[in-house]
């Protein structure tokens, strides 16, 4: 049986250390689960203990910088937040490890205990439901409700990414097309890293009229360079903001000048294939011509933008009818709605083709 021997007197007694000190695998194990913020505190609670109170604060500064990195491209790019993660999960460990490794190993020499993975794991998941509260919090509270008004009584709410200024340049853009006209009317923006959402809160029923999806539709088209272009989402809610009916609106450009714009259910493949079919039959040639494609519920529209006065020419109309149906394959076959319209985008011949 061992037996304690007291150090001779005048000799100094030394205890191990009554603290406890997080090795590099339960910050490493802290980050995988709750984020480089996690990590951090780690490291911080060891600078802590060590004496190294200044250094903590600055682990976790740079620990809240590498979250807030990573929450921001959660909202920008698909990809983004997990590539940046294994980024900093790989360089949290090497820092924990090249500033407090050898600190780390001296503590166990002297008898120290390092704090135990369990707590670390907790820490990390503590960490991680802190972040989405607070992130959930800032856009639930912070966002959701924030709005511009146009005029007196016109407003235009907006969420995620979107700023106060694309709210305001979306408000003017509404106001120069006399959708606004300070009549109360509510329009919502939000942005994502997945595109633009424009949502109308229009009276119940009127998304069931015919022509007023194809109204808004042309509305966003028009708007839509004020809160960065196209593709565009588009909504319309009922009065208590519940979407009731949702359309895309976007283009394809031939010759760096002809467009094809794309509504509805039409996909960008037919509109790629319609325009290929134009340029090879002469209609897209450079000269800034503008198509539209519009796919609803009831059917196909092609319509064409024209000069003054061709709509009344017989030989004109016989050709957009050949044109229309020499490429009717490519945006899924008769029949269709052609239309030619004027500058204004108002119709001035409309027949179907079957």
């Amino acid at each position: 049986m061992a037996t304690y021997v007291p150090a001779p007197a005048g000799y100094p007694v030394y205890l191990p250390p009554a603290y406890r000190l997080y090795s590099t695998g339960a910050v490493g194990l802290a980050t995988f689960f709750g984020g480089p913020l996690a990590g951090s505190f780690l490291i911080a609670s060891n600078y802590r203990k060590l004496g190294e109170g200044g250094k903590s604060m600055l682990a976790i500064l740079l620990g809240a910088a590498a979250t807030a990195t990573i929450i921001w491209l959660a909202l920008n790019s698909p990809k983004g937040p997990y590539v940046a993660s294994a980024i900093f999960l790989v360089a949290t460990i090497l820092i924990a490890k090249a500033a407090q490794g050898t600190a780390v190993e001296a503590h166990v020499a002297r008898g120290g205990q390092l704090a135990s993975n369990g707590a670390a794991f907790g820490i990390g998941i503590a960490t991680l439901v802190l972040v989405f509260l607070a992130v959930f919090a800032y856009f639930f509270f912070g966002q959701m409700k924030r709005s511009v008004t146009i005029g007196t009584k016109d407003q235009v709410f907006y969420s995620g990414t979107a700023t106060k200024a694309d709210a305001t340049a979306l408000g003017n853009a509404l106001k120069s097309d006399g959708y606004f006209q300070d009549r109360g009317v509510t329009v919502l923006l939000d942005k994502e890293a997945t595109g633009i959402t424009i949502s109308f809160v229009v009276e119940n029923g009127a998304w069931n009229q015919t022509g007023t999806l194809s109204g808004f539709e042309e509305i966003a088209r028009e708007v839509a360079p004020s809160v960065g272009g196209l593709p565009v989402r588009l909504q319309l809610d009922n009065s208590n903001e519940t979407v009731e009916k949702t359309s895309s609106v976007s283009e394809v450009t031939f010759n760096g000048k002809d467009v094809v714009f794309y509504m509805g259910n039409a996909t960008q493949a037919q509109a790629q294939a319609l325009g290929q079919q134009l340029q090879t039959l002469g209609v897209f040639t450079g000269q800034e011509a503008n198509v539209f494609l519009t796919k609803h519920d009831d059917g196909t529209t092609l319509a064409f933008v024209v000069g003054d006065g061709t709509w009344n020419d017989a030989n004109v109309v016989s050709s957009f009818e050949s044109i229309v149906r020499n490429v009717a394959h490519s945006v899924g076959g008769l029949p269709i709605d052609m239309r030619l319209v004027n500058t204004q985008l108002v119709v001035e011949k409309d027949e179907v083709l079957r």
